[in-house]
């Protein structure tokens, strides 16, 4: 969104990249001036949370920086793709959607740790992965929103959302009716006004004017086939 684009090679593999242009607000829910290349995954939405488990992409750097895991290391940049992903944690109910985070590396080290696993292979070609049955998930927003089922950080490394994860297997014993969703989020990362797939994968963010771009070898949601 903004200066940015996700799309599709026939390889197949998805280029993820955004430039260093400085677009006005709008694009975002929020006021944000950056720019986000963002794919999405349909057929996740529905699905009962305990059912989701798993999620891995395999990248590389085209150009523009590629974060603490390339070889040699590189600064924590927002550049590094990750994954959001929506949940309804009331869908009986008034309607509590959330976006949540994991494959990230660019917080603090023990949080990164606890939302994925980050494997370079030696030739900079990078495996990010996420185990829902134990490791943990960031919830944009919580705290210092109420985190849903009252359920208490895992890891905590400061007060603020990013630095607080929550393990997923007890926000599913929390929370059993949530599901994930398709859904507008409102949330002001996110496109204007969209309604989004329940599973997106991302480069850069709504404060970001990087010039850059990132290769997705292969993407698994859950199961599917994100390149499919």
């Amino acid at each position: 969104m903004n200066e940015a684009q996700a799309y599709l090679t026939p390889d197949p593999e998805l280029i993820l990249r955004t430039s260093a242009l400085a677009p006005g607000a709008g694009g975002f829910n929020g006021g944000g001036v950056g720019n986000k290349a963002i794919w999405g995954v349909w057929g996740l939405g529905g699905l009962p949370i305990a059912q989701f488990l798993s999620a891995q992409f395999v990248w590389t750097n085209i150009v523009g920086p590629a974060g603490i895991n390339y070889i040699p290391a590189e600064p924590t940049t927002v550049a590094t793709p990750y994954i959001n992903f929506l949940v309804d944690f009331d869908p009986l109910g008034a309607g509590d959607i959330r976006v949540c985070v994991v494959c990230t590396d660019q917080l603090n080290p023990a949080i990164n740790n606890a939302v994925g696993t980050q494997v370079n292979n030696g030739s900079n070609e990078l495996t990010y992965s996420w185990d829902g049955n134990t490791q943990d998930v960031l919830i944009v927003g919580a705290p210092p929103a109420a985190v849903p089922g009252g359920v208490l950080p895992n890891v905590s490394v400061g007060p603020v959302w990013p630095e607080n994860s929550y393990n997923w297997q007890a926000l599913v014993a929390a929370n059993p009716g949530a599901v994930l969703v398709d859904a507008y989020s409102g949330d002001g990362g996110l496109p204007a006004g969209a309604v989004t797939p329940a599973f997106l994968l991302a480069s850069g963010d709504s404060g970001a004017q990087i010039k850059q771009g990132k290769r997705i070898l292969s993407l698994d949601a859950n199961g599917i086939d994100g390149l499919a």
